[in-house]
């Protein structure tokens, strides 16, 4: 990315891009500070802080590998930080990956502005080392979840009790690997749903390493790698594949097929 770049939004508005520094810091703190209620629960998962935890959350000096960049409305300075409107950024969390957040101003929510900053901290990750992007994002956040979705996110964790959940996405196309460090079996399991059944809880306990797909879903944008270009990091790296989609599913058949033709000794019973 530039320096600066504009950007036109699907509401016809243009907004500028651009990488930020310490100096968007009080800007960002704004930025966070004017959200709404609703807003900033779905973004930090939490009720309104203080102004100083507002400020360390804005934070982007340390650690020094934080990439972040910012918009602002077209026709103000580059500069101004009082016209910062969105900001994204990704901060490494070690072997390849990086966690990922996004904030945009209610007014701004919807005209596709977080699709334009994912796509730039995907295009940049690459470059850094960063192979996979993990965002936290809880349930209710219907706006995240769609604007992961075309990028075939995995469930990388179980979901926790506050209904919040871990995903990962590829900054490098297709679906994410697994991480370099992983010391137990490698578990895809393919199924719908959000929570860990009592099959898949029994697998962590065990020591597995489990990362759920819940497959192709037209309705979502989400599509198969495996079906619709033959690879897919994921089952190629996989140990055991549980495939526990639904059968009737014309697309998730398809999965199951090329699973059988490629890797029948890793499908689970």
């Amino acid at each position: 990315m530039s320096e600066r770049s504009e950007r036109q939004l699907k509401d016809g508005r243009t907004v500028w891009l651009r990488a930020a520094g310490d100096a968007d810091v009080p800007a960002i703190a704004r930025l966070f500070t004017d959200l709404s209620p609703e807003a900033f629960r779905s973004r930090f998962q939490a009720g309104q802080p203080t102004p100083a935890l507002v400020m360390r959350l804005a934070g982007i000096s340390e650690p020094a590998a934080t990439v972040c960049v910012v918009a602002g409305e077209s026709g103000s300075a580059a500069a101004e930080p009082g016209q910062i409107v969105a900001e994204g950024r990704y901060v490494p969390l070690g072997e390849g990956t990086a966690e990922l957040a996004l904030t945009v101003r209610d007014d701004y929510q919807g005209a596709g502005l977080g699709r334009i900053l994912l796509g730039e901290l995907a295009e940049r990750a690459p470059a850094n080392r960063i192979e996979r992007l993990r965002a936290i994002v809880s349930l209710s956040n219907a706006a995240m979840l769609h604007l992961l979705a075309p990028y075939g996110w995995v469930l990388a964790e179980a979901t926790d009790e506050c209904s919040t959940a871990c995903l990962e996405i590829s900054a490098t196309g297709g679906m994410p690997g697994w991480p370099a460090g992983v010391t137990g079996r490698r578990v895809l399991v393919e199924q719908r749903g959000w929570y860990d059944s009592g099959r898949v809880a029994a697998l962590r306990a065990a020591g597995d390493d489990v990362r759920q797909c819940h497959g192709p879903g037209r309705h979502a944008g989400r599509t198969c790698p495996l079906v619709t270009s033959g690879h897919c990091r994921l089952a190629e790296e996989a140990d055991v594949i549980v495939p526990l989609l639904p059968a009737d599913d014309e697309d998730c058949a398809a999965v199951l097929d090329a699973h059988r033709r490629r890797w029948p000794g890793r499908l689970a019973p």
